[in-house]
């Protein structure tokens, strides 16, 4: 089995560090507007939450849950911008925490980030963050996953493009690799999560694609909503 590893924590942490006007453009948009309605309802009343890859930015009310702690690759240790958060520094695929330590873990839009070398280690580090978020979930715990994913054709042109993709790409935003919904579920499932929930957020008439602003029409991505259980 390949060793999860995730190659493009450089770029992540250039792009994502600071990068105001990215979190911006997204406050803006329908479709993360639809987005944060969801989460809000979902962490409605949770004691502690995990919030994993946010780069210290809530899109959501954190003063609808007990304790928040957020973490990324470029946070520092210490207290958030809130009084009930904090932040953490740490990798998806190996997340600082003891085992059990929350009721709910919450990743948006973080796994297509997670890539490796190649597609089979994309998928290795799907699995790897997934049992992660299990692993630091009490028992009945609640997983939130908020994820951009592909159709069966798109991540098939992708299985061919990455490569040459993360060899030629240099600056701005970084390479990413979008899943079809059927396989971050299986994956889940894998882990011994249960769902309770999969359905498609509505995508509004802009998405962010790469960076950059695109009409939704032209874009092959379709965030889901996956709510699952331990």
């Amino acid at each position: 089995m390949l060793a999860a590893q995730q190659t493009t924590v450089a770029t992540n942490i250039e792009w994502f560090n600071e990068n105001d006007h990215y979190m911006e453009n997204q406050a803006g948009l329908e479709c993360y507007q639809h987005i944060k309605r969801i989460v809000e309802r979902e962490v409605r009343g949770v004691d502690d939450l995990l919030d994993v890859g946010n780069g210290g930015f809530f899109n959501y009310d954190t003063s609808l849950a007990g304790q928040v702690t957020a973490v990324d690759l470029f946070l520092k240790d210490g207290p958030g911008p809130a009084p009930n958060t904090r932040f953490r520094q740490g990798s998806f695929l190996d997340l600082p925490f003891e085992s059990g330590s929350f009721d709910c873990v919450l990743e948006q839009n973080v796994l297509h980030h997670v890539t490796g070398r190649c597609v089979a280690e994309n998928h290795a580090n799907l699995l790897r963050c997934l049992r992660e978020m299990w692993r630091c979930l009490r028992v009945g715990g609640k997983g939130i996953i908020i994820e951009s994913t592909v159709g069966r054709l798109f991540y098939l042109f992708e299985t061919v493009a990455f490569r040459p993709a993360l060899f030629f790409k240099r600056g701005g935003h970084p390479v990413t690799f979008q899943f079809t919904p059927k396989q971050i579920l299986k994956a889940a499932e894998e882990c011994g999560f249960i769902m309770e929930e999969l359905s498609y957020i509505p995508r509004g008439t802009f998405l962010l694609q790469m960076g950059y602003l695109w009409p939704s029409v032209l874009t092959p991505a379709r965030p889901i909503k996956l709510i699952l259980r331990r």
